[in-house]
């Protein structure tokens, strides 16, 4: 009962140093473009340009569970992944990037019912943690303002989880489709790093493989870092 909190921890400092790295390195270069004068308008070359590769970490963490799709409004959730992505169009100001992610580590965690005697018929619940993995690989992200420094986004991406045990419930499934849809604000540099930080809408159902799909629905926030080759 007590090891998601511990986990959510885990997770909060992982995202937070992410981010913490990604602003450093931010300032460093708005600091050296300052003391050379240079004009404050970005030159074409910087930006997402077509045909450029990202490699990339983020990491997410839930802070509500709506039940618009899901129907388990105890549930939290928390990963990590690692991307690759590829910029397979660019116009003036908006580019269309296809993305991969490797989830290598989710903890989905909520209230579970359990009989605590039987005669007469008492209900109890607790809380357990699950740990997963799994990949994303249908990624459709379009970044706005492509050739700024700072680069509103949107993307939806859709995948799996598999998990150690049956989620969110008993009788459900080990096996686990999952989509989503994000947005939020890319900031690249003049080196081609950037750092990304977000909201997302994060669903995960088993598509009625199991003898039961309550669903999960979760809001989160993430943050991650990148570079673009």
């Amino acid at each position: 009962m007590k090891a998601f909190p511990h986990r959510l921890t885990t997770c909060g400092a992982v995202m937070f140093l992410l981010l913490t790295t990604s602003l450093s390195i931010a300032g460093q270069t708005s600091a050296n473009r300052s003391s050379t004068s240079i004009a404050p308008s970005q030159s074409t070359s910087e930006g997402i340009q077509k045909r450029d590769n990202e490699w990339g970490v983020w990491g997410g963490i839930s802070f509500d569970a709506p039940t618009l799709i899901g129907k388990t409004p105890s549930a939290r959730f928390g990963n990590i992944g690692l991307r690759y992505g590829r910029v397979l169009a660019a116009s003036k100001s908006v580019a269309f990037e296809w993305t991969i992610d490797a989830i290598p580590l989710a903890i989905l965690s909520n209230e579970r019912l359990f009989v605590v005697s039987s005669s007469p018929l008492v209900i109890g619940s607790t809380r357990k943690a699950v740990y997963g993995a799994g990949a994303a690989p249908i990624g459709l992200k379009f970044n706005f303002r492509r050739n700024r420094r700072v680069q509103p986004f949107g993307q939806a991406t859709g995948g799996f989880l598999y998990f150690a045990d049956q989620v969110p419930v008993t009788n459900a499934s080990q096996f686990n489709f999952t989509f989503d849809f994000s947005g939020g604000v890319q900031v690249v540099n003049s080196n081609r790093r950037s750092f990304t930080v977000g909201y997302k809408y994060h669903h995960i159902s088993n598509g009625n493989t199991g003898t039961f799909n309550p669903g999960v629905d979760v809001q989160m926030v993430f943050a991650g870092f990148s570079i673009f080759r």
